[in-house]
């Protein structure tokens, strides 16, 4: 997705961008029922619902709570929707709503949202505005939560996942010119890690900074199903030698 990094947004880019991902969000789980899109379908992943209304709240503060001169959105997320009070495995728990009412408040949301992109300052000296920063981050946050609901939608109970959409899963070459289980070895030194781009980036990834890297391994191609599955038959999450300290310690 172009999110024109680099200058300011006009109004009709954002609501644009917002379109394309509340569109992008709700086909994900178009054909979904309203009682899978309430299940706790792993306790390692929320009820759907709850993503979805946290989609909306986390807008709700940031785009009409916080955005130029608006409330000073002190309290940030809160109620339900707040994941640091309310830990993925108390989710399912909570009041959650159903779907028609989460479609109403994500939508509510979405209309003041607009409703008042006429009124700020694009231009202006707003540290939320300039760059298009709070936008772009509403944006990477709907986006990350579309990658959420897909996890769950793989561990999902009862019948499988129909997506709405598909496209034919391109023929693997025969062989890897590398081969499956080739490692190279990285020497080590300082890298360049993170960006000093605030409008593509939360606050963790910022800034960019330099960092000592020890040398180490690495496989020369992505890891295939069928070379784990050698691993695992093989004993190896039975031995030793393939772990270092602290991941022997974990796996006990």
């Amino acid at each position: 997705m172009d999110l024109h990094v680099g200058r300011r947004l006009r109004t009709d880019e954002i609501i644009d961008l917002l379109t394309e991902a509340r569109s992008r969000t709700l086909l994900l789980v178009s054909t979904v029922s309203d009682e899978d899109l309430l299940v706790q379908h792993d306790p390692l992943m929320s009820p759907i619902v709850w993503d979805l209304g946290h989609i909306g709240h986390f807008e709700q503060a940031w785009l009409v709570e916080s955005v130029d001169g608006g409330s000073d959105g002190s309290e940030g997320l809160r109620g339900m929707y707040d994941p640091f009070e309310n830990p993925r495995n108390v989710r399912a728990a909570l009041p959650l709503p159903g779907t028609a009412e989460c479609r109403e408040f994500l939508d509510g949301i979405r209309r003041a949202v607009v409703d008042r992109l006429p009124a700020l300052d694009l231009e202006g000296d707003d540290p939320l505005i300039q760059d298009g920063f709070v936008f772009r981050m509403v944006l990477q946050h709907e986006y990350q939560h579309n990658e959420t609901i897909l996890q769950t939608l793989r561990l999902k109970r009862g019948d499988p996942y129909r997506p709405p959409e598909g496209w034919p899963v391109p023929e693997p070459p025969a062989a890897h010119p590398f081969g499956d289980e080739v490692m190279v070895r990285f020497p080590g030194g300082r890298a360049q890690i993170g960006t000093d781009d605030r409008s593509v980036a939360y606050d963790n990834e910022r800034p960019r900074h330099e960092v000592d890297l020890a040398p180490f391994l690495i496989d020369a191609a992505p890891v295939t199903e069928e070379a784990y599955g050698r691993f695992v038959a093989a004993g190896g999450y039975r031995d030793r030698d393939h772990w270092s300290d602290e991941g022997w310690v974990w796996l006990q």
